[in-house]
């Protein structure tokens, strides 16, 4: 059974909320919920409103990685070793009495899709910190595959955690609050894809299959921040290929409700949580056949060779012709969503938590 004080790594505050935080924080809400206690340790110079009422110890000064490493772990070690659960990325290399959370390990499956310092860094850190760790928490089947393939953990080691629903999408602002720019594209007939400008995401073959669609009166919409860990530069300049850059929840719950269909045409995937936000907003999806879609997305999606711009540009017209499969993809993918809940995700990791001897 569980003994001793619970820490969380929380430099997943510092960051507008991507598919990993919004998983870091969901799990910490649930686990507050079930009355599980533990404190989330912050940088000193993090400032988080803490509107949840988490317990929140503020300690270090260090930045990125460098706070993980040297700070957090002083800190653990202060306080005698403490369980350390890190639910958005890499927590101290060395630390043994910790939970990890591995997302996905794209950056193996084809580093050409990030920078050297990205694919060094967590090409060194990550079999480190998989091999310290007591439980490896990843969230599909298919990445406790990978973990599995490329790092060479046992299975017993692994608990597949899963993403869910956006419940915070659906508690956004009301629609009369959604920003000129997003009303805008609102008015138009769109076709919406919502990812980071990443190259493991395919846009640049999403970008040539809808151009070669030829449509006057339809537009693609591109929803997502770039980043600098990724090497990827689009050749985009249609009037027809619009980028929106990072949306608020309002902007982007419009943009689900008012879109045609979402495509994903992803190469590589841990989870894919924007086709589920999709399906709950009943929006018709075509994803690509990944194992890690075909897990999350089920018989909810109609799928695509993410190699194929034929094979997108094809399954597009379909549905864009075919009212009765829009209508079908929808209904589906409304009933698909109920499957995934941050409720039933927290409480598996609590059960895990409480029953596990550290």
């Amino acid at each position: 059974m569980m003994t001793g004080d619970i820490y969380v790594n929380g430099r997943f505050l510092s960051h507008k909320m991507d598919g990993i935080g919004r998983f870091s924080l969901e799990i910490c809400k649930q686990l507050k919920e079930l009355g599980l206690n533990f404190i989330i340790v912050i940088p000193k110079w993090l400032d988080y409103a803490n509107n949840e009422g988490f317990r929140i110890i503020k300690y270090g000064n260090l930045k990125s990685h460098f706070w993980e490493q040297l700070d957090l772990y002083y800190f653990l070690k202060l306080n005698k070793n403490p369980l350390l659960i890190s639910f958005s990325g890499l927590g101290p290399l060395f630390y043994k009495n910790q939970i990890t959370t591995i997302h996905d390990l794209s950056f193996y499956a084809n580093k050409e899709w990030f920078s050297k310092t990205y694919t060094f860094v967590y090409g060194i850190a990550t079999p480190i910190v998989a091999r310290s760790s007591k439980k490896i928490f990843t969230v599909s089947n298919f990445s406790k595959s990978e973990i599995v393939k490329y790092l060479g953990i046992k299975e017993a080691k692994i608990e597949v955690i899963y993403n869910a629903v956006a419940n915070h999408l659906y508690k956004a602002a009301p629609a009369d609050e959604v920003t000129p720019k997003v009303n805008d594209i609102l008015k138009e007939k769109y076709v919406l894809a919502v990812s980071s400008l990443d190259p493991r995401k395919n846009l640049q073959g999403l970008i040539d299959s809808f151009l070669a669609l030829e449509l006057s009166d339809c537009k693609l919409v591109l929803v997502g921040k770039a980043s600098n860990h990724f090497n990827i530069r689009l050749d985009a300049t249609d009037k027809n290929i619009l980028f929106t850059g990072f949306v608020s929840d309002t902007d982007l719950l419009a943009l689900y409700t008012h879109c045609e269909f979402f495509i994903y045409p992803s190469f590589y995937e841990g989870f894919g949580i924007p086709p589920l936000e999709a399906m709950k907003s009943g929006c018709a999806v075509l994803a690509s056949r990944i194992p890690s879609l075909e897990e999350v997305c089920a018989d909810a999606a109609l799928y695509i060779n993410p190699y194929d711009i034929n094979d997108m540009k094809e399954k597009m017209l379909a549905v864009m012709e075919d009212i009765e499969l829009r209508n079908e993809l929808k209904a589906k993918g409304i009933i698909r969503s109920r499957f995934f809940t941050w409720e039933a995700s927290g409480k598996k990791v609590y059960e895990l938590i409480k029953n596990f001897s550290f």
